[in-house]
């Protein structure tokens, strides 16, 4: 009777494993494709290498314009590469667990 019990405990406990798996990389898969359309939708960094030539003459507010939408989605691409290092760390755990 005990037997049984402990072979139905690791059954449900590697079926749990399997299906937090599954819905890990499920999540993993949608968070790609959401960081690939957030990098997508970010402006080049030119690191303001036209300064040193004289090149650059934009003015402080030419400079600034549209740096909350760039600071947000630079903060979304960060929150997403850590969520998917999250899940790419528990995908392995539950992998070396079964």
């Amino acid at each position: 009777m005990n037997l049984m019990y402990m072979l139905s405990a690791a059954l449900i406990e590697y079926e749990v494993a399997r299906v937090l798996r599954i819905v890990d990389v499920s999540l993993l898969l949608v968070l790609a494709i959401a960081m690939i359309a957030v990098v997508m939708m970010q402006k080049p960094v030119t690191g303001n290498i036209g300064t040193i030539a004289g090149e650059d003459t934009q003015t402080y507010a030419g400079q600034n314009k549209g740096k909350s939408k760039e600071q947000i989605l630079r903060y979304i691409t960060i929150g997403l590469a850590v969520a998917m290092a999250i899940l790419a760390i528990f995908y392995f755990i539950t992998f070396l667990e079964v």
